[in-house]
């Protein structure tokens, strides 16, 4: 770490939770607090494992004032990083990993493979070398999505064999409509991770690939198109594949290009087959299925045969937000889930009709 020269080409950032929003990151629910002070060592031995390995340098006199937070790490890590205080984060090369930077305060710069490119939203990917530099008042919030998760995802969506993993555009152009989705995604899995997600692990299982397959679908990257038609004759017996496979995983995070996969065929002509035969989507299907198994709890509840709360059912089979649970319920079964439970067995936090 040396005193660096003034550097230009910084520029304000938004904070991913809103321009006016005075989020502070202590306040996130269960998020943990990883380092806050002034020791540079320390911090950079942190960041160095969690992020990636690279040099820190000071471009003027002031201390560090530093701030590391997890906001959720899993499958998927979110964290929010200021330095308080001017600095220059160089030689990252051969990331392991891709990180998005979804949001940022203050005033910083990327320089991505060789050329300057907006600090946030951004994706950076293994392979091209960065740095970037922060000014004192920069606060940033990170996603860092593993590779063996981006090159799963790729493998199953794209039409073509990879031989290597993806590259993506480093901008995520939020004048797209694909790219706001995903940073909606992106921002509401950071929020909600450490929140009502994370009473549910289904949930936050499914949000996570979500996240994955999202950005392959979504973000333009140097690997081949999407997959879209396949030129194998499609017959009923796709469908019960796909079908079958929910079943014997329905405890697991399953997206839909995992049900083609087991299907052997693509994803748009699995989404035709479930539309044409069932008149549903296959998320549809498997929300279908978890939510029959959830009833079947509640009955078992009802009958003596098990505890628990409607809360724990619901969250035990992908359904933490208890709003969405109790209205897809009552559409399907035609009452509330604490009506199936109310004679008996429940705990007394089953969600009534006022929380509707």
């Amino acid at each position: 770490m040396r005193a660096g020269p003034e550097t230009s080409g910084l520029r304000h950032g938004e904070w991913p939770d809103g321009p006016d929003d005075q989020h502070n990151t202590a306040d996130t629910p269960m998020a943990r607090m990883l380092y806050h002070g002034d020791d540079a060592a320390s911090l950079q031995t942190l960041t160095n494992a969690l992020l990636a390995p690279h040099d820190m340098i000071f471009r003027d006199s002031r201390p560090l004032q530093a701030s590391f937070a997890e906001l959720h790490s899993g499958r998927i890590a979110v964290y929010d990083l200021s330095y308080g205080a001017d600095v220059v984060l160089d030689g990252y090369e051969g990331l392991d990993g891709y990180i998005a930077c979804i949001g940022h305060r203050g005033r910083a710069a990327l320089t991505y493979g060789g050329g300057a490119t907006q600090f946030s939203p951004s994706l950076s990917s293994p392979g091209p070398v960065l740095s970037s530099r922060w000014d004192a008042d920069t606060k940033t919030r990170l996603m860092c999505l593993p590779r063996a998760a981006v090159d799963s995802a790729a493998r199953l969506r794209l039409d073509g064999d990879m031989d290597a993993s993806l590259v993506f555009e480093p901008v995520i152009d939020t004048r797209s409509g694909e790219a706001q989705a995903w940073l909606r995604l992106a921002r509401g899995f950071a929020r909600g991770a450490s929140g009502y997600l994370a009473a549910s692990p289904l949930a936050l299982g499914h949000y996570e690939q979500l996240l994955v397959h999202a950005l392959v679908a979504l973000q333009p990257h140097n690997g081949p198109p999407e997959r879209v038609n396949d030129p194998r004759p499609v017959t009923r017996s796709a469908l019960h594949r796909a079908m079958s496979f929910c079943e014997d995983n329905i405890d697991r995070p399953i997206q839909v290009a995992d049900m083609a996969a087991a299907a052997r065929v693509s994803v748009r002509v699995l989404q035709g087959e479930f539309r044409r035969r069932l008149d549903l989507t296959p998320l549809q299907y498997l929300r279908d299925l978890r939510l029959a198994n959830a009833h079947a709890d509640l009955r078992a509840i009802a009958q003596g045969q098990a505890s628990g709360s409607v809360a724990e059912v619901a969250a035990r089979w992908g359904f933490p937000e208890r709003r969405y649970f109790t209205t897809v319920y009552a559409r399907t079964y035609g009452r509330l889930p604490s009506d199936t439970v109310r004679h008996g067995g429940c705990t007394a936090d089953a969600w009534a009709v006022e929380d509707l």
